[in-house]
């Protein structure tokens, strides 16, 4: 299956991700301006990509390494109301106007409140809610600030722990809402309002270099982890909540599987999400199905890379290290694929790659690599091109159907289009288009006497125009 994009752009040099609001998708990029190395926050249209503003957020764009000649800033934009909210890599935060990049005020973690960066650099992206910004400045006493959106004042300070990689989530537990944050030395978790602590939960392993999972809950557990690379591992606690003392006890903890820095989701007390394969996570590293209470994986499938992963009307939505976009059911009981396209083309490991999460407003989803973003309008249900029937030893008949199976508009039809290739390294775009008629019966397409060619091996894609 093979879906045209909305836009297709180059977006380059950063591993973060699109926020979307007001016809605007927001992300970071590494540019030159005037001759200068620069962190920048730009704006596209949501209609056709293009760019609507750029303003510079940082002037230090010295990375530790160890990503490629794309690394960049890594953090996404929060959005509110007609503003902007970013982070830097090296914790400068700025408020920006939505319509035009305005500066409306910027803080320095670094300098205002006595912070150092950590190695490779932040890429906490800050968690906005009811008019506050919750970030960890890893500065020693009262780290973690609630600062007022208005004017980047502090609301709060709390608590003595060190900057992770991860952004911080919020949730309710017990019916108790709460921030909970990934720091150096454990899972934290404060009231949002006031920053007082609720809970804390010290890691089953040894913190090293890097946490950039985030802490995923669902009813009382959190699950967090670290790279097996680096000695760390994924651990599910529980929160207990009795005579209004809360306490913390660790549910199960494992060194394999475990995430570098892709945040599973949960759906119905599994975990779903993208894991390294022992050491190093890899282009290869699997999507993971994993009981959330027990630790027991109930499948894996290998392929899918350090990507991201979504839960959309309880279906997974993951973007592959190599640019594919894969639609799979939600199943504890077995891998279910309901279909994939090539979004992103071209990858290559040092400059074009996705390590982060695919972004959905309105029925489209924005995803990005560190070379290209893109947008694709998936408001419809996708489409799905079954296995080839043969017919006659030179001919097959094609099906095409809709991935959750209800029935194919018939304007839709006059959009598809049908396209094959001896060889599935070319682009799509050069792959011969068939002229067989294409017919819908009963909500169905089928496409008969295809030539099978005489080539062993022949593919055959589906896309439609929007």
């Amino acid at each position: 299956m093979v879906t045209n994009p909305v836009w297709l752009m180059p977006v380059t040099n950063a591993l973060c991700s699109f926020a979307v609001s007001g016809g605007r998708a927001f992300t970071q990029v590494r540019r030159t301006i005037d001759g200068s190395d620069k962190e920048v926050c730009v704006a596209l249209n949501t209609a056709d990509g293009n760019e609507l503003w750029a303003t510079a957020v940082e002037n230090n764009t010295s990375y530790t390494g160890g990503v490629g000649y794309d690394d960049g800033p890594r953090t996404t934009p929060a959005v509110a109301g007609d503003s902007v909210y970013v982070l830097s890599s090296y914790l400068n935060l700025c408020r920006l106007n939505l319509t035009n990049g305005a500066v409306i005020w910027s803080t320095n973690l670094l300098t205002g409140y006595g912070g150092s960066m950590i190695n490779y650099q932040n890429a906490a992206s800050p968690l906005l809610d009811n008019g506050l910004l919750y970030l960890n400045a890893n500065c020693g006493a009262g780290s973690i600030l609630a600062l007022r959106t208005s004017d980047g004042s502090p609301a709060w300070r709390s608590q003595s722990v060190g900057l992770t990689h991860s952004t911080p989530v919020l949730a309710a537990i017990h019916g108790i809402r709460q921030l909970i944050f990934a720091t150096q030395s454990g899972l934290v978790s404060l009231d949002p309002q006031s920053g007082v602590m609720l809970w804390q939960f010290a890691y089953p392993f040894q913190f090293a270099i890097s946490i950039g999972a985030s802490p995923v809950v669902y009813d009382d557990m959190v699950f967090i982890c670290g790279a097996h690379a680096y000695g760390m591992g994924s651990v599910v606690m529980q929160a207990n909540l009795t005579n209004n003392s809360w306490t913390a006890q660790q549910l199960w903890s494992t060194n394999n599987p475990a995430s570098h820095w892709m945040t599973p989701v949960a759906h119905q007390g599994f975990l779903y999400g993208l894991f390294g394969i022992q050491q190093f996570d890899s282009p290869n590293a699997q999507l993971t199905c994993m009981d959330m209470r027990t630790g027991e994986v109930k499948w894996s499938v290998a392929g899918f890379g350090r990507g991201g992963t979504l839960l959309v009307d309880q279906q997974l939505l993951i973007l592959t290290e190599t640019g594919f976009l894969v639609l799979a059911q939600a199943d504890p009981n077995a891998y279910t694929e309901l279909g994939r396209f090539l979004a992103i083309p071209n990858y290559y490991g040092d400059s074009n790659k996705c390590w982060n999460a695919p972004a959905v407003a309105d029925g489209r989803v924005y995803i990005r690599s560190t070379s290209f973003g893109a947008c694709f309008d998936l408001s419809g249900p996708a489409l799905k091109l079954a296995p080839p029937q043969t017919i006659s030893p030179n001919k097959i008949q094609l099906t095409v159907r809709t991935a959750t199976g209800t029935a194919l508009d018939p304007s839709r039809v006059a959009a598809m289009e049908l396209r094959a290739s001896t060889n599935l390294a070319f682009s799509p775009s050069v792959w011969a288009k068939l002229t067989n008629d294409l017919v819908l019966t009963n909500g169905i397409v089928h496409v008969n006497d295809v030539d099978a060619g005489f080539s062993r091996s022949r593919f055959f894609i589906v896309s439609e125009s929007k």
